[in-house]
C-alpha cells in the first residue's frame, strides 16, 4: 500500500482546486506548452540553418556561414509567422 497510496497522493486532482488555482494550474500549463513550442521552433531552425549554411564545421563560423544562419533564421520566422496568420485568418468565420 506504500508505494500505491503514494502515487495516488502525488497525483493533481485539478477538480479538487479551488477556482483561482485551477486558473493558475492552466497558465502554468500554457505557459509551459508555449516554452516547448518555442524550443521546438528553435531546434528546428538551428537544424535546417546549420545543415543549409555550414558544409564543413570548423572551429569558427566564417562570416559568410554566419549571415547565411541569420537570413535563414530570419527567414524561416517570417514564413512561419505568415503562415501561421493565413491559417488564423481562414479559421475565422467568414461573414
Amino acid at each position: 500500500p506504500g508505494q500505491e497510496e503514494s502515487r495516488k497522493m502525488s497525483q493533481l486532482n485539478v477538480n479538487d482546486l479551488d477556482k483561482k488555482s485551477r486558473a493558475e494550474v492552466q497558465s502554468f500549463i500554457e505557459e509551459q506548452q508555449a516554452n516547448q513550442q518555442v524550443t521546438a521552433i528553435l531546434s528546428k531552425i538551428t537544424e535546417l540553418c546549420w545543415d543549409k549554411c555550414v558544409p564543413k564545421p570548423g572551429k569558427d563560423l566564417s562570416a559568410a556561414e554566419s549571415q547565411c544562419i541569420a537570413n535563414c533564421s530570419e527567414r524561416f520566422l517570417d514564413t512561419s509567422m505568415f503562415v501561421a496568420a493565413r491559417i488564423q485568418g481562414k479559421m475565422k468565420p467568414k461573414k
